[in-house]
């Protein structure tokens, strides 16, 4: 069942307030009732609602001027009108001034419970959608990236330079150094930030679902294919298509990408429609595409049909300017999400950060304060609560250090630590070691890691 919510119902007869309250009511819905216009009038100033549902005909204050003050004040909120037989003409009107539906007297119980529900779905859709249009602009306003160092503010410079035009953009560097934020401030700084920003992980689906998801498919297109699905880049028509760990891609997708982006056009599978398309194309790897290339591994042309221009994420190592600023944003943000007091590095925690390697670059900085924030219990976080020495090598260390690591007793400890700080549940703990829960439960099994409390949770 889902959220409760609050209907006002504004009739002036009983019979019908008390039908339509113990309809609502079969949804779970809480039903406020006014008797007249006047009544819905004073509720409305007082309170907020879900969706009101109002006779055209009141006593005192009519249903269009209650529709009128929800459309001014309470905007998002959606009206319900009720008219008789001879109200049609009003009823019409009250849809042209905004209202979501009407129903006719006498009323259909059961239509009227499926109209609410469309209507209480469709606001909430509106509002995510509202939400994240104004969030958007901030998460990713560049001035709004931490940047304290030389190299990361003359990226950020090129990308401010390059979001105004629709060339497509390639963006490089290792994993975690945040090619998906940069992605994302050059939508939201173009002209297309208007329209959607529309995320792939390529590196996340096998090649016959990649092609569904990208281009979409008929129903019936293959076996567990029951309905038709637009593919996303049908759904970025207008806006951005931010295809990541694209070095990932199969060759037969490659080609179709190719001839995609050439033609602007897309065929879903199972169909012979053809659907024109205009996205903006921004792609990111960690993978060498020009070594690639050489290997055979991935289409010449696409690699410069997606690379028009490149930007290179810098690694964390190389901008310790920017350590210390993201450690501070993250524990604000970490104990906010939380619900837990506020923290502060001290001096040994600081030195500690500013010394570790980072081979996870920013992911990985903010998985280990989530895991300090998690576990610690004074006020501040302490080299001994960030517990780096077993989760990346030390600035100067190398894999080849002559003392020699054991990489798989280093892999155990890591899971275990994470699957510790995470209560033993497993999504959470892939969610810190930043992998997918299917990548973790494939390492639990390799690595034959048992717990009492982890076989528990799998028998639930």
């Amino acid at each position: 069942m889902g959220p409760k919510n609050c209907i006002l119902v504004v009739e002036d007869d009983r019979q019908s307030r008390i039908m339509v309250r113990q309809a609502l009511a079969l949804d779970g819905h809480e039903v406020i009732e006014a008797a007249d216009g006047d009544s819905a009038m004073a509720l409305l100033r007082r309170q907020g609602f879900q969706l009101v549902l109002t006779d055209l005909r009141l006593p005192g204050a009519g249903g269009l001027e209650i529709l009128g003050y929800i459309t001014e004040n309470m905007p998002g909120t959606p009206v319900i009108v009720m008219s008789g037989f001879g109200s049609i003409d009003l009823a019409v009107e009250a849809m042209r001034r905004g209202a979501y539906d009407f129903q006719e007297k006498p009323l259909n119980t059961d239509h009227l419970r499926m109209t609410v529900d469309r209507a209480l779905h469709k606001a909430a859709l509106s509002h995510a959608y509202d939400y994240l249009r104004r969030e958007q602009p901030y998460i990713y306003k560049f001035d709004q990236i931490v940047a304290e160092s030389a190299v990361m503010k003359d990226l950020l410079r090129q990308a401010a330079k390059l979001a105004g035009s629709d060339i497509t953009v390639l963006l490089t560097g290792e994993t975690g150094t945040g090619k998906s934020l940069i992605a994302g401030g050059i939508h939201a700084n173009s002209p297309r930030a208007e329209h959607t920003l529309v995320t792939v992980n390529c590196a996340a689906l096998p090649e016959t679902l990649l092609e569904s998801e990208l281009f979409g498919h008929e129903k019936g297109a293959f076996t567990g294919a029951d309905k038709a699905r637009v593919g996303r880049i049908q759904q970025a028509h207008g806006g951005t298509l931010f295809l990541d760990e694209v070095g990932d891609m199969s060759p037969v997708i490659q080609a179709k990408l190719l001839r995609a982006l050439e033609d602007k056009i897309i065929q879903p599978l199972g169909s012979s429609r053809s659907i024109k398309v205009d996205v903006r194309v921004i792609s990111a790897t960690n993978v060498d595409l020009v070594q690639a290339v050489a290997d055979g591994r991935f289409r010449e042309d696409l690699f410069y049909r997606l690379g028009v221009t490149t930007l290179e994420a810098p690694p964390l190592r190389q901008r310790r300017e920017d350590i210390l600023p993201l450690a501070e944003r993250f524990i604000h943000q970490i104990c906010g999400d939380s619900k837990r007091p506020h923290k502060e590095l001290d001096q040994g925690a600081a030195d500690a950060l500013l010394a570790h390697n980072w081979p996870g670059n920013v992911r990985e900085l903010r998985n280990a304060l989530e895991r300090a924030v998690l576990l610690s219990e004074g006020p501040k976080l302490t080299r001994r609560d960030l517990n780096l020495g077993s989760h990346g090598n030390r600035l100067g260390d190398s894999p080849g250090a002559s003392r020699g690591f054991d990489l798989e007793k280093l892999e155990r400890e890591t899971i275990v630590a994470a699957l510790r700080a995470a209560g033993w549940v497993q999504a959470r703990a892939a969610e810190l070691l930043g992998i997918s829960p299917r990548a973790l439960n494939y390492k639990l099994q390799k690595l034959a890691i048992s717990h009492p409390e982890l076989d528990a949770r799998r028998r639930r």
